[in-house]
């Protein structure tokens, strides 16, 4: 979606060249996102932020290692703990034998 946004701001940006390197006539429709270069912008700029935002919010977390899920937010309903979340990250690798204990300390933090 982002790149989306970079590339619709990109061709406002370029003015009728991208038409004129396509061989095809300026739409009427982009003569007015032209005259209105700035408010434009501004608007694909915050239409494109609460888009990604929404999408964003829906809550969707989930954890896949070779392709198989691991965990999903949207089927349990919670997020796991970041223990317990290596710990089955660990237990797909293979790594339970091997007895992998996190280093939480070296990350400066309170886990």
């Amino acid at each position: 979606l982002f790149y989306t946004r970079m590339g619709i701001l990109q061709i406002i940006l370029t003015g009728n060249k991208i038409f004129e390197l396509f061989g095809v006539p300026v739409p009427a429709w982009y003569s007015g996102l032209q005259e209105n270069k700035l408010m434009t912008m501004v608007g694909i700029f915050f239409l494109g932020n609460m888009v990604e935002s929404s999408l964003l919010s829906s809550g969707a977390f989930e954890v896949t290692v070779n392709g198989e899920k691991v965990w999903s937010k949207l089927e349990t309903g919670y997020l796991p703990s970041l223990e317990h979340l290596i710990s089955l990250v660990d237990d797909r690798l293979g790594g339970a034998s091997q007895g992998f204990t996190p280093d939480f300390e070296s990350l400066g933090g309170d886990f």
